[in-house]
């Protein structure tokens, strides 16, 4: 049964429930809602984490959670060039989001919170800028709570933000992907391999293995119209480093879902709603990566919202920004800048389409940086082998732990 609460959290991802159980630990009486029947499902994500943002936020994975290690992150560009990095930054584990997300749930309801599935956010009412009453739908009754303060963690399209006539991003930010989790004909290199190729357009495929022969396989892109399955499907069906690795005809799991990289957007804090996760594009927008983010920026949101209520003080709701950038806010920028660079990149039709993918490649992998823009058109002039030896000669001068060859696939 639903009851009174002090701080309510919509959605119970990895935002959520960080932010249920960060409330619940300070004092305030907690209520995680998730309108999912199970939390954890569908999965709607690659279900990769970088390794270091584990150890940064000390983020225990929960026992069954941890499908695969990766020690290293490939980038096949425009199937002209493969570049392998083996940076601490592109070491990353994938994870099963069902048995991670349910277990982050059971954590918040450990630390004191009410957690309750199939128990759906359907109408607020506001007293100014502030949410003085949710409605739920719970296992089809209805029930009416008093919150002081809400943390809507409630995904990319969240139904707080539409009930509050709220546009925090636009279409423009948002990456639409899908991905199938497929057997592979052979052992997988233990390490993510992401291209970025004209056939993709403005986003990446990947390849992300979660065994020794089962991966998630798929693409994201902005703009991307159409049937997402045929898009999938012909790319697929065309790319050689898939069709060399995988049979579509083995399908495990269907898996959809649209990823927020608006860059760091301050919170948001709306009134007293505080934005959390992919509801407030809380996301390392280069990439598109939500999962240690948003648990991050839960956690913080979880803290000033309980904060906020014991000290019966909403001014204090004022410093999620900047707990928000203490926690995450390094990362958050210097993704968003990221994301811009290659944002400018793949706008400038004065390059080839396909350089375009080479240059954002090598952006996104962190080998150029922004001041590097105006050599990168000349060093994709060059002849395949004198690229491919300039690069190496870039490597050796970072002294970066990655490694370049070249592709004869275009």
């Amino acid at each position: 049964m639903i009851k009174e609460c002090e701080v309510l959290v919509v959605g119970a991802g990895p935002a959520g429930s960080s932010a249920a159980m960060a409330a619940a630990e300070n004092g305030a009486r907690t209520l995680l809602i998730d309108r999912k029947k199970e939390i954890g499902t569908p999965v709607q994500c690659g279900e990769v984490v970088g390794e270091t943002l584990l150890k940064k936020l000390n983020l225990e994975l929960p026992p069954g959670a941890l499908a695969a290690r990766l020690d290293h992150t490939t980038f096949l560009l425009d199937r002209r060039v493969k570049l392998t990095s083996r940076e601490p930054y592109w070491k990353s584990v994938t994870l099963e989001r069902k048995i991670f997300d349910k277990a982050l749930a059971a954590r918040a309801a450990e630390a004191g919170s009410m957690v309750h599935a199939d128990a759906r956010l359907t109408d607020i009412k506001m007293d100014g800028d502030q949410v003085v009453r949710a409605t739920i739908m719970h296992q089809g009754v209805e029930v009416n709570v008093h919150p002081k303060v809400i943390v809507a963690a409630d995904g990319v399209h969240s139904t707080m933000s539409r009930l509050m006539n709220l546009e925090l991003f636009t279409e423009k930010t948002l990456a639409k992907g899908l991905e199938y989790e497929l057997i592979s004909r052979q052992p997988l290199p233990m390490g993510m391999q992401i291209f970025l190729e004209p056939e993709v357009g403005l986003g990446y495929g990947w390849i992300i293995p979660k065994g020794p022969r089962r991966a998630n396989v798929g693409l994201a892109a902005i703009g991307l119209e159409g049937s997402r399955r045929d898009r999938l499907q012909e790319w697929l069906m065309n790319n050689p480093m898939i069709t060399e690795q995988f049979d579509t005809d083995q399908v495990l799991e269907v898996k959809r879902g649209d990823a927020p990289i608006p860059g760091f957007l301050g919170g948001p804090l709306r009134g007293n709603v505080l934005f959390a996760g992919d509801a407030a594009g809380q996301t390392l927008a280069f990439v598109g990566e939500g999962i240690a983010p948003s648990y991050a920026c839960g956690m913080g949101a979880g803290m000033v919202a309980s904060t906020a209520v014991l000290q019966n003080d909403m001014s204090k709701l004022q410093h999620y920004e900047e707990t928000i950038g203490k926690i995450m806010g390094d990362e958050l920028i210097e993704g968003g800048a990221i994301k811009d660079n290659i944002l400018e990149v793949w706008t400038d039709e004065k390059i080839p389409v396909g350089d375009r993918t080479v240059i954002c490649g090598l952006l996104m992998s962190e080998i150029l940086g922004s001041e590097d823009l105006e050599d990168a058109t000349d060093l994709l002039s060059m002849p395949r082998q004198e690229m491919i030896q300039t690069l190496e000669e870039i490597l050796i001068h970072r002294k970066a732990r990655a490694t370049v060859s070249a592709l004869q696939l275009r």
